[in-house]
């Protein structure tokens, strides 16, 4: 799987070198009321390119027009009011880009899946693949949903991800522990994590439900995902459709 990954990689480097400046949008997460920071950044062919105009949209709706810094990044501060998944779009000359922001309900349980832990057998198998997809959808009917990326990055992750048919929602850079200090103090509930052994050991101190394909000593050791699921499924929260109507609806 990693030489399929690096190769991928390959690709995109050499599709960024031969395309224009560009400007990416980060996914964020959130809770209501709680303020956040949609994150930008403007590239040239290669490298970070910063002094740049851009314009943000927040479902359709122009919010602001930012500077992006000397690194490449750019910041704007927002208060999201209501619950649900809010479209990003920012525009910088002649392109543009894309990404999502959850805003959850601090009681919402959420479940961080990390794209290479967890689904690194289901790359090759379709078997499994399918077993993956089903309990990921299950799991998406009760619980709130965050992708983690520790290497393909956000791009790469959503196009296997809608390609494959797995429920749509935010996809967050791997930042170590500050991943999950980060959400904990936003007030995202965090409730279960599956993923890599480096993920677990950085999530022991914020999550209680730890889940691993591989040997760690800081998560419990699952076969497969209808496993998985049946652990979950038993700390599934009571309300549920009340709750996430005005999710789907944001979708």
């Amino acid at each position: 799987m990693w030489l399929s990954i690096l190769i991928i990689i390959s690709i995109n480097l050499i599709a960024v070198a031969a395309s224009p400046g560009k400007v990416v949008v980060f996914d964020g997460v959130t809770t209501v009321q709680t303020p956040t920071r949609i994150q930008v950044l403007t590239k040239g062919r290669l490298f970070a390119q910063g002094g740049r105009l851009v314009d943000i949209y927040l479902n359709d709706q122009h919010l602001k027009k930012i500077m992006t810094g000397g690194d490449g990044y750019g910041y704007l501060k927002h208060i999201p009011e209501k619950p649900g998944f809010q479209k990003i779009l920012a525009r910088s000359g002649a392109t543009s880009s894309s990404g999502l922001l959850l805003v959850a309900r601090r009681r919402e349980k959420v479940i961080i899946i990390e794209v290479e832990g967890a689904f690194k057998d289901a790359v090759f198998s379709s078997e499994l693949r399918a077993n993956s997809q089903e309990a990921v959808k299950k799991l998406d009917e009760t619980y709130t949903l965050i992708y983690l990326s520790r290497l393909l990055g956000k791009g790469i992750s959503r196009g296997w991800l809608e390609k494959e048919g797995f429920p749509e929602s935010v996809i967050l850079r791997w930042r170590g522990t500050r991943t999950f200090k980060s959400l904990s103090k936003k007030g995202i509930n965090l409730h279960a994590v599956i993923g890599s052994a480096a993920v677990m050991s950085a999530a022991k101190k914020h999550i209680e439900h730890r889940y691993a394909f591989e040997k760690s000593k800081d998560a419990k050791l699952v076969k497969n995902w209808d496993e998985i699921l049946k652990l979950l499924q038993s700390t599934a929260p009571d309300e549920k459709a009340e709750d996430r109507g005005q999710k789907t609806e944001d979708r």
